[in-house]
Parts: C-alpha cells; structure tokens; sequence
C-alpha cells in the first residue's frame, strides 16, 4: 500500500460575519489553505460549486455559471426535507482571481436582460498569503430592515456551513492531487 504525504491540515478554520451597527451590510472573512486560483475556481465554476455551495446538507443540482460581466450565475440548493431554494445573480464585476461583483436578479434573468433595482450587491475580492487565501465578502443590502432580515433567516449561518464545505472540498481537493503526483 501507497503512502502519501499531505501537506495540508485537516479543516479547523471558522469564519467571521459581522454586521456593523448602522452599515446594511454583512461582512464575511475566511482564510483557505490553498492557492489563490483555485479559491477563484472554485467560487466560479459549477464543477466546484455544487460541492459546497449552501448550508450543511443542502445539495446542489442546479449550478449554471456564465462568467461575464452581465452573465448570469443560478444556482438552486435543495434541502434534506426536498425543498428547494433557487437564486440567480448577475455578474458586475470580473478581475480573474482577485475580485468579483455580483447582484440579485429575477429567476430567468439572461444576459442582455433589463434589471430592476436590487436588494443586495456581493463583492468578493480574494488575496494569497503563503500558502493562505484570505476571501473577504462584503454583501451591502438597500437597507438595515433587509440585511437583518437576512440574517434572522440564517444567512450567516449558511454562509459560515458553506464556507467550512468549502475547507474540507479544498483539503480534498489537495489530498487527491497528492495522491496522483505519487
């Protein structure tokens, strides 16, 4: 039997989420071990996203990314109990592996589309330090009322379980490049 060696250590991190008194927005920090562009992969291609994306337990049988600024990314989470949660953004902003911008937009929404005023603008900008990628996110809402609504539905929660999915994909996504290079 084949040993290999992981360089890497198991999962352990946990996120920070604030929510600054009178800013409606909702502050997420998380450090991976892994390189910066697998992070961005990982955050922009369906491939990836089904493997974390959502809170513990929830699967993910509809991922569509289409990675333009004005594209659209769908994603639908489905629960232990059957019920389904589907979203669709729009991307605003694209820098590949440094940052990315995106907002709410209705179901059906197709590149070229009108949109109407959001409720919530997502930026994400990622930065590598060593062997660390630090991912901060910053979900700005069209007021308090709304961000605190997101957060009495659990949207931290979901967040931090989605980003702790995402530690253990990468460590596994590690482990198994170990495993080949042998």
């Amino acid at each position: 039997m084949d040993c290999v060696e992981i360089t890497s250590t198991a999962p352990n991190r946990t996120s920070a989420v604030t929510t600054p008194a009178n800013d409606p927005v909702i502050l997420i920090a998380r450090s991976f071990e892994a390189p910066r562009a697998l992070v961005w992969r990982c955050y922009t291609e369906p491939r990836h996203l089904v493997h974390f994306w959502g809170p513990k337990g929830a699967t993910n049988p509809v991922s569509e990314v289409d990675l333009r600024v004005g594209g659209a990314w769908r994603q639908v989470m489905r629960f232990a109990s059957g019920n389904e949660y589907g979203y669709t953004s729009v991307y605003l902003e694209i820098s590949p592996v440094e940052r990315l911008v995106w907002r709410d937009a209705p179901a059906g929404y197709r590149f070229g589309d009108e949109l109407p005023p959001g409720v919530m603008v997502t930026e994400m900008t990622l930065a590598e330090t060593g062997r660390l990628t630090s991912v901060h996110i910053a979900v700005r809402f069209t007021s308090l009322a709304a961000r605190d609504q997101a957060v009495r539905q659990g949207f931290a929660s979901t967040v931090s379980e989605g980003s702790d999915k995402l530690d253990l994909y990468l460590f596994t996504l590690s482990a198994t490049a170990a495993f080949q290079q042998e």
